[in-house]
């Protein structure tokens, strides 16, 4: 190293450690910012969701996705923003069912086990083809087929979910169905609003949320900004 840059390497220094100061004071930050944001949506969830059932609000979930699917198959020019609502609906419905309801269905009993095993085994395929749809588009040539084919396998995997899923769910307590209720209505207003496919256990689920969570959101504000289809 010469001279001139053993003189310049303090301030080399000096303006990196600057950086990484304003790059942690910006993490922090947006760490308060999120907990203040998340706090408020617990407020809110739990004024929506006293005495609900877990199995009352995933029933209610399904209805809207069955609706969701049948207003993205319209034609015109509402399509892709009905397109966009149901891949958020989707993400943040199988994120919350991923990180809470399949592990308390595991835990309640044997069969519980086996149906949240096969469950997410369901989910992991049905992801990767949201995920396709979701990179192909509403104006893609095969998109019809493609969402069809996806409505098939949410449908089905919602219904055994309800006629296997649901009896290991019963066995919990009420106040612990609640509580699964409270999980499954925050999750969903904080979790994933795009498909990451490689995002399918519990653990995953919980660690993505505070940050793919705000990224993914961050990214639908910016897209309805712009006016992107």
């Amino acid at each position: 190293m010469g001279e001139k840059g053993k003189r310049a390497w303090p301030k080399v220094a000096a303006g990196a450690a600057a950086a990484g100061v304003v790059a942690g004071g910006a993490a922090a930050i947006w760490r308060r910012q999120w907990a203040l944001v998340a706090m408020r949506v617990a407020i809110r969830v739990v004024k929506s969701t006293e005495g609900m059932d877990v199995t009352r609000v995933l029933e209610a979930q399904h209805a809207e996705i069955r609706r969701a699917f049948r207003r993205a198959a319209l034609p015109g020019g509402r399509r892709p923003g009905a397109f966009r609502e149901l891949v958020r609906m989707l993400a943040v419905h199988e994120a919350a069912e991923e990180a809470h309801v399949h592990p308390a269905a595991a835990r309640a009993s044997g069969k519980g086990r086996a149906a949240a095993r096969a469950r997410l085994g369901e989910e992991a395929q049905a992801k990767q083809l949201l995920a396709d749809l979701w990179e192909a588009g509403p104006r893609s040539a095969g998109y019809l087929h493609t969402l069809r084919a996806l409505r098939r396998a949410v449908l089905m995997h919602a219904a055994r979910e309800e006629r296997e899923e649901f009896p290991a769910l019963g066995a919990l307590s009420p106040a612990r169905r609640r509580m699964l209720g409270l999980e499954v209505k925050l999750a969903r207003e904080l979790a994933p609003t795009r498909p990451h496919p490689g995002i399918n256990t519990s653990m995953a689920n919980r660690l993505a949320m505070p940050v793919l969570g705000p990224a993914d959101r961050a990214r639908d504000l910016l897209q309805r900004w712009r006016g992107e289809d």
